[in-house]
């Protein structure tokens, strides 16, 4: 056939290097100099079908709210007549039987070679950037002693920007868009570089190792090291080249479905009504979001430094100290720069946003003169305050203050209050009406968030390790570490794949709740795990030939009992830390506040048993009693909550594994293995962390305490039960 789509849907990518590198080593005794380079030539290809918020296919569906005119000749049954469940399951059923077209769909790619038009339909979107990197070093090992060498050395690194490689260019904003920087609602996306090159970074690195008896016995290491990292590619062809204003447009159509449209009759052109060259500046308002580059971003920074005690005791025994010490700035970030003010006023109206929102919420007869000005253009025009009460009186009611100031930010004009004329036409943003269209977001162009990607995020680590090696002797050997660690930064969440986590999940704690005071969010990482004590041997028993027992048995007897050998390994290590978020947006709408705590300390949680959300049905695991439970409460409009990030503990983990082989040798090719593998031995559970979103009204008593899962584990684990595996391998 002739009509087959031989268009394949799918997403690839895909990365060549071209890598040279040279070392060179100079023996200038007791002087050993090195010297190298290495140049890296990345080129990134993207290759896509789904862009724009679609895919370049014609797609369809049979939408029974947007092809919705069920009158036929007659009309399906109302009210308590029909199931409300059965009649959509009806009108469902009716849409796809006689094919009435819904919503219409079709995603456009600009045409490189014609950069004012899209190109044709189901041209798939194509990308290639370069991403250079050039790194030169030089060090010298000085023997300075036969006990004694120094290490000195230095990187000298070159990390530049992303290039186009193909013929589509790389779009950039043409205004500054980071936080502080001019309010607009004309940027325009144009040629340029996401950020500026760095040919300076100059990486030293210094150390020492010391054998203070000359025994070889006993060796003494410090060092110091600063290195930098490069960004991960993804986050460019994921968030950014294809997502570029201009670049891509999803054509939709919903007026064919609403008019009664058939698939039999055919399909209309979905294609976009805007040129690339107009797209490529978004309407004044708009509710979409976007991811961008902060054009000042850094490559990433890491101190680090050592100092290490190795002894050989015992016979062959190893004992080792290490501390380890790590600073890292300029890591990479991402912030939402539309956050919104809440602390906004105007002038005559003598209150600021927040102000007028905490009286609203207390006294449902006061008029805010700010909330009337921005509203109606009048101060004492009290149909504002009356129409801001209508965005959301669930969110005004709980102290959501974030999230009406959004919605305020967001809110268009009906037909009714055009008719009111307290509006020029339907659809335009109130706030534009009457001029205040930065009051509560700068760029109004992505209401629903403009998120910067930039590299003012940080981390600190400090560890304490200690460890002992014993060879293998005896047939036993093993190994058994400790680490005490401290682990804190302002993100631990990695933006590559997703640039800012939202909401109240876990890796919301890592967006910055207030954009002018991103050192807020600096708290225990979300790996840090205070004690580590990690395990590992090996013991072959001593049964059969050479061992202590069963040497002098039979040969048969002598041949099954030789060879077996135990393997194990053993973790035990602190909980990780978790935040507990209060369930509103109190001062942000992109994450959720932190809940308030009372008297609260880290390691409060332990686990116990009741019947907290349902008192009778039956006893669930718990990390928080109910005395722990009445010391939270939920922050006022404008607070972050104080208990901060990451600041409450999981339980602790335990866990042990052991194997039990042997290897059965027939001939010099043929053996057998035999294994038995155990994990979790002890059968210990591991619980995870608890729900750690309060409730929406959570007070410290009344009837939601009563039905909450805060805090409840329930059966959630970390691990799995004791699993036991047989398993056999022939080789020959």
């Amino acid at each position: 056939p002739t009509d087959i789509n031989t268009n394949f849907s799918y997403n690839a990518r895909s990365f060549r290097t071209w890598q040279f590198v040279d070392n060179m080593t100079f023996d200038f005794s007791p002087h050993v100099i090195k010297a190298g380079v290495n140049f890296r030539l990345g080129r990134s290809t993207d290759d896509r079908s789904g862009v724009a918020g679609g895919a370049i296919e014609l797609a369809f569906n049979f939408s029974r709210t947007v092809n919705n005119n069920f009158a036929f000749p007659t009309a399906l049954p109302t009210g308590t007549a029909i199931n409300s469940a059965d009649r959509t399951r009806l009108e469902s059923m009716i849409n796809d039987m006689l094919g009435r077209v819904g919503t219409i769909t079709q995603a456009y790619v600009n045409d490189p070679n014609n950069p004012g038009s899209f190109a044709a339909p189901g041209t798939r979107w194509l990308f290639e950037a370069k991403h250079p990197e050039l790194d030169f070093y030089v060090q010298d090992t000085w023997k300075m002693r036969p006990n004694f060498t120094v290490d000195l050395g230095v990187r000298w690194e070159m990390r530049l920007a992303p290039t186009a490689a193909g013929s589509r260019p790389i779009l950039v904003p043409d205004k500054n868009i980071t936080l502080g920087s001019a309010p607009a609602n004309n940027i325009r996306w144009v040629e340029g570089k996401l950020f500026k090159n760095e040919y300076g970074l100059i990486l030293p690195s210094v150390g020492f190792a010391w054998d203070p008896f000359g025994t070889g016995k006993t060796s003494i290491r410090a060092n110091y090291r600063m290195a930098s990292d490069r960004f991960g590619t993804f986050l460019f062809s994921s968030a950014i080249f294809q997502n570029t204003p201009g670049n891509t447009a999803l054509g939709s159509n919903t007026t064919y479905g609403a008019s009664g449209g058939l698939l039999r009759n055919g399909l209309p052109s979905v294609a976009p009504s805007s040129s690339p060259a107009t797209l490529s500046t978004p309407p004044a308002f708009s509710g979409n979001s976007l991811n961008v580059i902060d054009p000042n971003l850094k490559f990433p920074k890491i101190h680090n430094w050592t100092f290490g005690f190795q002894r050989e005791v015992l016979g062959g025994n190893v004992i080792e100290v290490n501390y380890v010490g790590k600073k890292a700035t300029n890591l990479f970030g991402s912030y939402n720069v539309n956050q919104v003010n809440l602390n906004g006023t105007l002038p005559g109206t003598g209150e600021t946003f927040l102000q007028a929102f905490n009286a609203i919420r207390a006294n449902a007869g006061y008029n805010s003169p700010l909330i009337n000005q921005l509203f109606t253009g009048s101060s004492t025009n009290n149909n504002g305050t009356a129409r801001f009460r209508l965005l959301n009186g669930t969110a005004i009611t709980q102290g959501s203050a974030a999230t009406l100031a959004l919605a305020a930010s967001q809110k268009t004009c009906v037909a009714a209050e055009v008719a009111l004329g307290l509006c020029a036409a339907s659809g335009q943003r109130v706030l534009d009406v009457w001029g205040f269209g930065s009051f509560f977001q700068p760029f109004s162009q992505y209401t629903g968030g403009l998120f910067v990607t930039d590299s003012n995020d940080f981390s600190f680590y400090n560890g304490l390790e200690i460890s002992f090696k014993r060879r293998m002797k005896k047939g036993l050997s093993f190994q058994v570490g400790y680490t005490w660690a401290l682990s804190k930064d302002s993100r631990s969440f990695d933006p590559v794949f997703t640039t800012v986590a939202t909401g109240t999940g876990q890796a919301a704690g890592n967006t910055p709740f207030d954009n002018s005071n991103r050192k807020a969010n600096y708290a225990w990482s979300d790996f840090d795990r205070r004690h580590s004590l990690l395990g590992t041997y090996v013991y072959e028993l001593p049964f059969g030939k050479g061992k202590p027992f069963g040497s002098e048995t039979t040969p048969v007897i002598k041949y099954i009992i030789s060879g077996w050998q135990i393997a194990g390994t053993m973790r035990v290590t602190s909980g990780r830390p978790f935040t507990v978020f209060s369930g509103l947006n109190t001062l942000s709408q992109t994450a959720g506040s932190f809940a308030n705590c009372s008297g609260c300390t880290r390691n409060m949680g332990s686990l116990i048993q009741a019947d907290f959300d349902n008192p009778g049905s039956g006893l669930r695991n718990w990390w928080f009693d109910a005395a722990a439970r009445a010391r939270f409460s939920q922050p006022n409009p404008g607070e972050a909550g104080n208990s901060g990030r990451n600041f409450f503990l999981t339980p602790a983990y335990a866990e042990t594994d052991i194997s039990l082989l042997r290897k059965f040798r027939f001939t010099e090719h043929m053996n057998f293995d035999l294994r038995v593998d155990v994990r979790n031995l002890t059968n210990t559970p591991n619980f995870a962390g608890p729900s750690a979103v309060l409730p929406a009204g959570f007070t410290q008593s009344g009837n939601v305490f009563g039905t909450s899962i805060f805090g409840r584990i329930n059966a959630d684990l970390a691990n799995a039960n004791r699993r036991i595996q047989f398993s056999g391998k022939f080789s020959f």
